[in-house]
């Protein structure tokens, strides 16, 4: 057992030690990682939870709150720990050192699994607290036993999520190692659970548009799959222990039987995902050669199309540019409803915003230079200019960005119906932060880079540069949402866009400059970190 206790808790340190700040690890760094998804799913349990308590108390069906922020927990934890899931226990990089200890590969598959699970452990208990608070803040049924019941709920609630990432992860896994376009398969299969995420929330926002018509149904879609969900709102709103007891047992009973079945055969399940299938068909041709931007692009192109974490945690934005104004046009007569009714709103700097939060999240190059790990060397050695190699990681990132920036404000602005003004400040806020973004995501990776990560997935998800590089550009947004929120009467739209835009432009100008001046100096001492 103690050596069961210790490799559980080097497991779960590793994931808190996922993010470094600055060049050593810092014992705290891993709790700041905890504390932002603690703070993460607070803010979303808070705002969400205050948003439909009021209109499910006015209808009387306030229990249908815990069924819906239950769901949300469970859909958070899978979210956060899907590609540790499959990066950490099936696809680590020290199992021959793991497996060569005098430890047994069942509790090595346990530890890494248990440390999953106690990760998800805090998303899930700060989406159900604070939603069972707001319940009873509205009256909710259950008194007192609300809160403690959830408690307890909330460490079989969260077994869900733990075992749908054992799953998945063991999918993307197998994926990764037999098809031949094991990179794209990969990619299809995150963006089509993305995508199925998304049509839910869609889903959901549409039917509380019109609550009391809309509890029936949202009551008949849990009936099957989501019986647990029911099955906590029940017990926990009535203090019924039998439908918790149930519960309890549809969360532990699953969870052990696939843990059980993985444990058995981790060893051999391991050795048979790290094996590939090698190519019989070679053949003699010439060998091409080209400049060196186009081989720095090509493989710039094929690190992030090779990596599918990579293109899926830095490609959602890029699809919800098109994907916002395919939606938009769609509904382009509800848009111009609201347009009348609201008398006169300023949309166009809301667009600008929403324009702008998607752009940040696609920070490539936040993740770019910690991908090239202990090979690093090769492109410092490479006698290629220094500038040309941060440049175009740069023009990589604006390559895949551009062109769904244009699509998207295409059909924003056609939705919308802008004026020509307000068209082009669109498009020119838009290409200003684009431009911001990639050197300064640049920037801040060479400050905090992770050469030594254990997969993919610590630094696309958990490094210290990639949250910074995306949450950082952020706060433009906020001020210039500020700026609309105080000055939109005086300025109006054009007004306020134009100053937004010398704003950008300032940011960007310094961006370039710190990357031109401090780039090639901390590119050369990035083997010293």
């Amino acid at each position: 057992m103690a050596k069961f206790l210790s490799l559980l808790k080097l497991n779960f340190q590793a994931l808190l030690s996922a993010m470094r700040v600055g060049r050593k690890k810092r014992s705290f760094s891993g709790m700041g990682a905890l504390a932002l998804l603690a703070g993460l799913s607070l803010y979303v349990s808070g705002v969400y939870s205050a948003m439909l308590a009021g209109q499910l108390a006015a209808v009387g069906a306030l229990p249908l709150l815990l069924v819906l922020m239950s769901l949300v927990s469970v859909l958070l934890g899978f979210f956060f720990s899907l590609f540790a899931a499959q990066g950490v226990v099936f696809g680590a990089k020290d199992n021959d050192l793991m497996l060569s200890l005098p430890i047994s590969p069942f509790q090595l598959m346990l530890s890494r699994t248990l440390a999953l699970y106690l990760e998800n452990l805090v998303s899930t208990v700060f989406v159900l607290l604070p939603a069972g608070v707001i319940y009873l803040w509205y009256g909710g049924p259950g008194g007192w036993t609300v809160l403690p019941l959830l408690l307890v709920s909330a460490f079989f609630l969260n077994l869900l999520p733990t075992l749908l990432t054992l799953i998945v992860g063991f999918v993307l896994a197998w994926l990764s190692g037999r098809f031949p376009r094991k990179a794209l398969a990969s990619s299809l299969f995150q963006l089509l659970l993305l995508g199925l995420i998304l049509v839910g929330s869609f889903w959901l926002s549409s039917s509380m548009g019109n609550v009391q018509t809309a509890v029936p149904t949202i009551l008949a879609f849990f009936q099957g799959w989501g019986r647990p969900f029911l099955l906590l709102a029940g017990g926990v709103s009535g203090s019924d222990l039998f439908q918790l007891l149930i519960l309890w047992a549809l969360c532990l009973g699953p969870f052990l039987a696939v843990v059980w079945l993985f444990a058995w055969q981790y060893k051999a399940i391991i050795t048979r995902l790290s094996t590939h299938r090698t190519r019989s068909d070679y053949k003699l041709g010439r060998l091409s050669s080209s400049n060196q931007q186009g081989a720095l692009l090509r493989k710039e192109a094929r690190r992030w199309f090779g990596t599918p974490i990579y293109v899926f945690n830095t490609g959602i934005g890029l699809l919800m540019l098109p994907g916002a104004g395919v939606a938009a046009l769609i509904y382009q007569e509800s848009i111009r409803h609201f347009l009348i009714v609201s008398d006169g709103l300023v949309l166009a700097p809301l667009l600008a915003a929403g324009i702008a939060f998607c752009l940040s999240t696609v920070a490539i190059t936040g993740s770019s230079i910690s991908l090239e790990g202990k090979q690093i060397w090769l492109l410092q050695c490479a006698p290629v200019p220094v500038t040309t190699i941060l440049g175009m990681k740069v023009v990589f990132q604006l390559m895949v960005t551009l062109p769904c920036l244009a699509a998207g404000w295409v059909m924003l602005s056609l939705a919308f119906a802008l004026t020509p003004a307000e068209w082009a400040l669109l498009l020119l806020n838009g290409l200003l932060f684009a431009l911001m973004c990639a050197p300064f995501g640049l920037w801040i990776n060479l400050h905090f880079p992770k050469l030594d990560a254990v997969n993919d997935a610590v630094v696309v998800k958990q490094s210290a540069a990639a949250m910074l590089s995306t949450f950082l550009p952020m706060v433009l947004i906020l001020v210039f949402f500020l700026m609309w929120l105080f000055f939109s009467g005086p300025l109006g739209s054009v007004g306020l866009l134009s100053i937004y835009a010398i704003l950008l432009a300032v940011c960007t100008a310094l961006s370039f400059l710190a990357l031109v001046r401090q780039g090639p100096d901390l590119f050369r001492r990035l083997e010293e970190k």
